[in-house]
């Protein structure tokens, strides 16, 4: 199991998929997860969406980071359900 992962939530899934993008070609062997905006395509953050991206992160520990509030009080309350230990930072 990796030891640590890293989960992007934002408001827009074209930035959510950019940054994942990116980030692979930095950090190829990092497990990424990533949502970005709601079921409709608009922006905006789902609780059910943040839910599946850090449920299905392999590693335990994770770094997640945020673009705006309402993503980061998703993170924050799959925090206190969680078994993963999720250190949360804006982007």
């Amino acid at each position: 199991m990796p030891e640590l992962g890293i989960v992007i939530v934002s408001h827009s899934a074209d930035i959510a998929k950019g940054l994942v993008s990116l980030i692979r070609e930095v950090a190829p062997d990092i497990p990424l997860t990533a949502t970005g905006g709601l079921e409709d395509g608009g922006l905006g953050s789902s609780f059910d969406h943040v839910q599946v991206a850090v449920d299905s992160q392999p590693a335990n520990r994770l770094l997640a980071f945020y673009d705006l509030g309402s993503s980061r009080m998703n993170l924050e309350m799959l925090e206190e359900f969680s078994d993963k230990e999720i250190l949360i930072q804006q982007v």
